[in-house]
């Protein structure tokens, strides 16, 4: 799953940066700066993130913690935006960011909170059961007592 995610988001940083890199040579595109300072600062992020993640390195809950950020950043600029008496051309709308970026970063915070479950696991010494009862084999099912 963290590959997955680490793919993703080379992709959107790939996408994202294209965009700030069109936006600015554009002489149609007036963003501010602020939308400009928060998308290079996304950019920065999830390339660290996708170095973490191709290292076997990224935990789970600095890729929660990402898209949280990820997801507050893109409200931020949406919001800022609508007081923004600016025209936007379509590739500002990836600068931006839109209500799909969140909704995607909203799934996927899902499945990772859903993966932390999963992955726990519990460390048990090499001694006999506490109880003594019923000490079968790790992967066998204890058998009800009558």
């Amino acid at each position: 799953m963290k590959k997955v995610i680490g793919v993703y988001l080379l992709l959107q940083a790939i996408i994202r940066g294209g965009c700030l890199f069109l936006s600015l040579r554009s002489d149609e595109s007036f963003l501010p700066i602020v939308v400009l300072i928060t998308c290079v600062l996304l950019i920065a992020g999830a390339i660290y993130m996708v170095v973490l993640t191709f290292l076997d390195k990224a935990r789970l809950r600095q890729l929660s913690r990402f898209f949280v950020c990820s997801i507050a950043v893109t409200v931020f600029n949406i919001v800022f935006m609508f007081f923004q008496p600016v025209e936007m051309i379509p590739t500002d709308s990836w600068v931006t960011g839109n209500l799909f970026d969140i909704l995607v970063a909203l799934v996927i915070l899902y499945y990772i909170t859903r993966q932390k479950y999963y992955i726990r696991a519990k460390y048990v010494s090499g001694g006999a059961p506490a109880d003594g009862d019923n000490a079968g084999s790790p992967g066998q099912k204890a058998r009800p007592t009558t």
